[in-house]
C-alpha cells in the first residue's frame, strides 16, 4: 500500500517514475517521515511570506530578503542552504526546483550596487555545494539537472589600475543565461558574460568563459565544443547497426 502511495505521487511529477525493488518500507517510511519534517520547517517561511505553496527545507536554511524570495510549488532546500535575496528583482524559484544541501544562492554581494536576480526554472536540480551570484543576473532555464560543487559568477572586476587595490575598482556585469534542457557535470565553472544554448552537456569541471551553442557536448579549460550531441548519436546508431 505504501509504496502504491509513493508512486502515484511520484508519477504527479514523472509520469515514467519506476520504484527499484530493493527499496522496503521501512526506507520508504523514513523518507516520508523527513519529508513531512521539511514541510513543517517551511511553515513559517509560508505564512511570513504569504504564500500557499509548500516548500520543503532542510535543517539550518536561512533566507534573508523573504519578500523577494519567489518560490513555485514543491520546491525543496537543503541542509545549511544560505539564500539571500536582496536584489533589484529578487530571487525566483519555479516549480519542483530543488537545491543540494550546502549552498549558497546570493542575489547581491554589496548595498553600493545591488544585484539583479536569480532566476531557476520548472524542474531544475542542482547538487550540494553551489555557489549562485546574481550581480549580473542569471537565468537557469527548465529542466536542467546539475551536479555538485556548481558555480556561477555573473560579474567581474576590474584590476587594469596598480595604483589602486583590486577589491576598490569597478566591476562589470554582464549576466549569465543557461537554457533548457541542460545537464552540467559536478564542479563547472561559468563565468560571466555567457550565454549557454538549451540540450548542451557539460563535462565535469569546465570552466565555461564563452558562449556555447544548443545541442553542444562541452569540456575543458576553458571550456569548448567538443563535438554536438547530434554526431554522438549517429555514432551510437552506428555503433548499434556494426556491433
Amino acid at each position: 500500500m505504501l509504496k502504491r502511495i509513493v508512486i502515484y505521487l511520484a508519477r504527479k511529477k514523472n509520469s515514467s517514475f519506476t520504484l527499484d525493488q530493493n527499496v522496503t518500507n521501512e526506507i520508504l517510511l523514513s523518507f516520508l517521515m523527513d519529508k513531512i519534517v521539511a514541510i513543517v520547517r517551511g511553515l513559517k517561511l509560508i505564512l511570513f511570506v504569504k504564500k500557499k505553496n509548500l516548500i520543503f527545507l532542510g535543517k539550518n536554511v536561512r533566507v534573508i530578503g523573504k519578500k523577494q524570495f519567489y518560490y513555485g510549488k514543491h520546491v525543496q532546500i537543503g541542509n545549511n542552504v544560505q539564500i539571500n535575496s536582496y536584489g533589484t528583482q529578487g530571487l525566483f524559484l519555479d516549480d519542483n526546483v530543488w537545491i543540494g544541501s550546502n549552498s549558497f544562492l546570493k542575489v547581491s554581494f554589496s548595498f553600493t550596487e545591488l544585484g539583479e536576480c536569480i532566476r531557476l526554472g520548472k524542474n531544475v536540480g542542482i547538487g550540494e555545494f553551489a555557489h549562485l551570484g546574481g550581480a549580473g543576473g542569471l537565468t537557469i532555464e527548465s529542466d536542467c539537472i546539475i551536479g555538485p560543487y556548481f558555480s556561477c559568477h555573473p560579474e567581474n572586476h576590474s584590476f587594469v589600475d596598480t595604483s589602486k587595490l583590486i577589491r576598490q575598482q569597478d566591476t562589470s556585469r554582464k549576466g549569465i543565461s543557461i537554457g533548457k534542457n541542460c545537464w552540467i557535470g559536478a564542479k563547472v565553472t561559468i563565468l560571466d558574460g555567457v550565454t549557454i544554448g538549451s540540450n548542451c552537456v557539460i563535462a565535469a569541471g569546465a570552466v565555461v568563459t564563452k558562449d556555447m551553442p544548443s545541442n553542444a557536448v562541452i569540456g575543458g579549460v576553458p571550456a569548448k565544443v567538443m563535438r554536438s550531441r547530434e554526431a554522438v548519436e549517429k555514432l551510437n546508431i552506428e555503433m548499434k547497426r556494426t556491433g
